[in-house]
Formats: C-alpha cells, structure tokens, sequence
C-alpha cells in the first residue's frame, strides 16, 4: 500500500506544561515519520516529547514511560527528527503525541506522516 506523505500536523508551538499536540482522531491509523522542531527563543529551551497511549478512550497523560525525545536546544535551532518506516505509529482513538518546553509558545513543531 502506497501511502501520500503530508503534514499531519501545521506548525503550532509547544506548552510550558505537557499537553497533546495531535490525538489520533477515530477509526484512524497515523504514520509519524518526521518531526520537526524549531526554538524561536533567544535562549535555550528544555524540550521534551511523548508518545502517549490512550487511557480507556481519552488522551492519556505525559510521563518518563513514554518520552521518546529530549533536548535542550540552543536559541534559533532547529531539529528534525526521521522515523524509519512505518514510523510512530498512533492506532487507537486519542493515542496522542504530546510535548513540552520550557516557555510555552517559544518552541514550534511540525509532524509530518500519513494517515488511513
């Protein structure tokens, strides 16, 4: 099966508490192949992601079981993270790629996949 590589999810920044970024919608398979990060920040910006199952239906919540990045990223850098295939892959309802950093709204992310 061929699959069309997209944004999965448009630019939009990370909190300065854990909280989902994307949450598989219903009936949905999602493929993270690629993340990108970007500190807009003058300073440095502790960033941390997670791949978070569901709990019972609803997006589960943030923890070191599930932290699959972290860094402390310089003023103006940028990171891109690949994921062989099939990449991240989010199976049920409200799995969901979650992230923090150290001031909200200082560091952007972008998840870039497919979906079925």
């Amino acid at each position: 099966m061929a699959f069309a590589y997209a944004r999965v999810l448009e630019i939009t920044t990370l909190p300065a508490a854990a909280a989902s970024v994307y949450a598989n919608p219903a009936a949905t398979t999602t493929y993270i192949r690629g993340i990108i990060l970007h500190n807009g920040n003058t300073i440095a910006e502790a960033v941390k992601l997670y791949n978070v199952p569901d709990n019972a239906g609803a997006v589960g919540t943030a923890a070191v079981t599930n932290e699959i990045y972290s860094e402390s990223m310089i003023a103006g850098a940028t990171t891109i993270l690949e994921f062989s295939a099939p990449g991240i892959m989010l199976t049920d309802e409200n799995d969901s790629i979650q992230g923090v950093t150290t001031n909200a709204d200082k560091v952007t992310i972008q998840l870039l996949g497919a979906t079925e």
